[in-house]
Parts: C-alpha cells; structure tokens; sequence
C-alpha cells in the first residue's frame, strides 16, 4: 500500500454511507481471519508437526479487497499485521495512519459501529484497538521484525538486540599457549552467542545497511509510535477515561526501536532531526545565555539548543534527561560491556514517556487494582482532600 492508496482509503465511500456496509460475515472477512490464524505445532504420537506461520501474503490482498468496500477498524488492524510482516516498518505506519484517520474524521459511522442499544457502547472498537497490544500476535511481531537489513551481515530485530545485549552465562576461554597458566587466560567475545548476535555483529549490520533505509525505519517507528498514542487521545476524548484503552505496550516497543536505530545513525554521523527549525514555540527549544553578558551590539548572547542537547551539565527538559540516560547507556557498553547497568537504563528509557498506571504495570503489577482503587477514592472524594490540614498534607510526603 503505498501513499496514493491511503489517500483514497481516507475518502468516503458513499454520501449515504461513508463507511460501507459492515461486511464482518462476508466471506473474504472470513478467510482473511482464517488466514492470520496460521497453525501451532502439532503432535501426534512421536511425531512433530511444525507450527505455520499466517499466509500473509494472503491477508494483505483481503484485507486490501474489504477496504474498497467498507472501513473498518478490525481489517485495517489485519492489514497492518500483514504489512509489518511481509513489507516492514513503513508500511505498518502507513496503516497506523490509516487507522488514526478512521478514529479522527468517521468515528459516528466507521465499523465495528458503536453498540446504538447500549447508548452507544464503544466495546466492541474498544476491543479491536486492544489487539494492537497483544502479547501473543502484534507485540511479538513487533519484535520479531526486522530493524536492520544488511547483506553481508543479516537482518536483525529488537527481539535479537535485546539478546546481544543480555549477559552470558560462561565467557568464551581462550588459552595460552601454556596450557597449564589459566592466570593469564582471557575471555573473548564470539561474534556469535548461544542465545544471538553480539552487539558489535548488531553494529556491523547498521554499518553496512543501507542508509536511506535506516532513516527510513527510523521515521517510520516514530511516526507509528505518535499515531499511537495519537489514537489514545482521540479516543478517550470521544468514549471517556472509563472506556479508554492504552496502547502503551505497542507505543513503548516502537519508541525503544527507534531510539537504537536513531543512536545508531548518530554513530554513523547522521543527526535526527528531533525539533522542527521552522516552530516558534517557545517550547521546542531551550535559550541559553552564553557568557552572561551582552554582545558588541549590547544585546544577549544566545545559543539555541534543540531539547536532544544540554549545556554545562544542567538537564532542564525530559528528552534531555532521556538523552542523558542514553549517553550513561553508551559510555557502558564502551567500556563495561559487561555491566549490567544499561539494560535497567535501558527500561528506564522504555518507561519515560509512560502514565504512572502504564509504569505500574511494568514494575509492580501486583499494586495495579490497590492503586486505581485509590485513585478513585480520590477522585470521589476531592473537596475533603482540597480541605485537608497542613499535618494531613504532610503525612501525604511519605509516598
């Protein structure tokens, strides 16, 4: 699918019927379903049958067909699978798009419909975003996709960075030449462990891709991880934080992607860029007076910084404090590659951009229902907690 195709999907079908028909029970829903299923593995007795993956090729061209006919929340969701799958990033964005669009201009009509005999229940498309976060389907090919493709190194994902990047359990032992004399032993790093690539094998993959390539999965996981959270907003604006749905899994994984793609074309000389020259807000980026005083036509000396960069070691905004943990991650896998600081940083990163209940998830999932238990207490109660006395609000600092 490529631009012009998207335009066209974004166009009502009909004037009676901007949406189409909802076509759930027509037969190539059904065999698009079907298809995306694959097989698990089998056995019988002493034999194994193999597990087969989704046909696809397949999805891809029924989804395509339904959507010339109707929008659809639940197909596009198919067709974005099938895109990651079988095109890569840029065409799984596209369908981000594509659904964003859906979400923001055919909300009163767009299918699955809003349940009408239940004051317009928005479960059932409720539901259908949710599947952008399944463990089992789209999270795991998110991180099974490739992020890198290199013909003389291979291609590689986030699930394969993420193992260069574990500890392994024995170092590879290279002897002396005196057998016996293991004091002057040394471990050596295989380009090739037990459980993945090394990070120099991942390194080498981004040296050698091609490098519009890379730009190009950079914007594309960028993009994919705004229209994410993009959807979040417009949806809970028009359903209610009650039936609002978080897409954070899905968000997170995008952004971690592209901030390894994006560390990885700086070390190819290549900048990001992470704010707009052409914004005048105020808040994109950050001046700072250099040498505090007035320059020979006795105005302020002023250095414009984008909000990726900081000066003399003060942090004044979020991203530079993520840049920061980014450049503590850096500085350890240069010289303690075998620390296992970066991957803790590394969660912290994930973790920057996410709600409180989203971090709760992460790291105590147990304390999930105590915590929205309590914030609704709060919520209910408000006007006490506004009046409460000073001894009160301090007691609140031991949280």
């Amino acid at each position: 699918m490529d631009l012009s195709d998207l335009d066209s999907l974004l166009q009502p079908l009909t004037d009676d019927e901007p949406c189409g028909p909802d076509l759930e029970y027509d037969p190539e829903f059904g065999e698009m379903d079907r298809a995306a299923q694959g097989k698990p593995e089998q056995q019988y007795g002493d034999t194994i049958v193999a597990a087969e993956e989704p046909e696809w090729k397949e999805v891809k061209k029924l989804a395509e067909s339904l959507l010339s006919r109707t929008k659809d929340m639940r197909v596009v969701v198919f067709l974005a699978r099938a895109s990651l799958n079988q095109q890569g990033f840029v065409a799984f964005e596209q369908c981000l798009r594509l659904l964003r669009g859906y979400i923001e201009n055919f909300w009163d009509s767009v299918h699955p419909e809003l349940d009408a005999d239940d004051d317009n229940d928005p479960t059932y498309r409720t539901n259908t975003l949710v599947t952008l976060c399944d463990d089992d389907t789209m999270l795991r090919e998110l991180r099974e996709a490739p992020i890198v493709s290199s013909r003389a190194v291979g291609r590689f994902s986030l699930r394969d960075i993420e193992k260069s990047t574990e500890p392994t359990e024995k170092p590879v032992v290279v002897k002396t030449d005196d057998e016996d004399d293991w004091s002057s032993s040394k471990a050596e790093e295989p380009a090739e462990t037990a459980k993945g690539p090394t990070p120099a094998t991942i390194d080498a993959a981004f040296t050698d891709a091609d490098i519009e390539d890379v730009q190009a999965t950079e914007e594309a996981t960028r993009l994919a991880a705004e229209h994410l959270a993009e959807i979040e907003k417009q949806v809970t604006e028009k359903v209610g934080v009650n039936f609002a749905v978080s897409l954070a899994p899905a968000r997170n994984l995008l952004t971690e992607m592209n901030g390894i793609i994006t560390k990885q074309l700086r070390r190819r000389g290549v900048g990001v860029e992470e704010v707009s020259a052409a914004s005048s807000d105020a808040t994109d980026v950050d001046a700072v007076v250099a040498d505090g005083g007035p320059d020979n036509n006795g105005t302020a000396v002023t250095q414009i910084v984008s909000q990726a960069g900081y000066v003399g070691g003060k942090i004044a905004t979020r991203q530079q404090a993520v840049k920061a943990l980014e450049d503590v991650c850096d500085y350890y896998e240069l010289n303690e590659p075998s620390s296992p600081l970066p991957l803790l940083i590394r969660r912290a990163q994930r973790l920057s951009s996410a709600s409180f209940l989203d971090i709760l998830r992460d790291v105590a999932p147990d304390a999930v229902a105590q915590a929205e238990a309590l914030s609704g207490a709060v919520a209910s109660n408000g006007s006490s907690t506004d009046s409460s006395s000073d001894s009160e609000s301090s007691s609140d600092d031991s949280w």
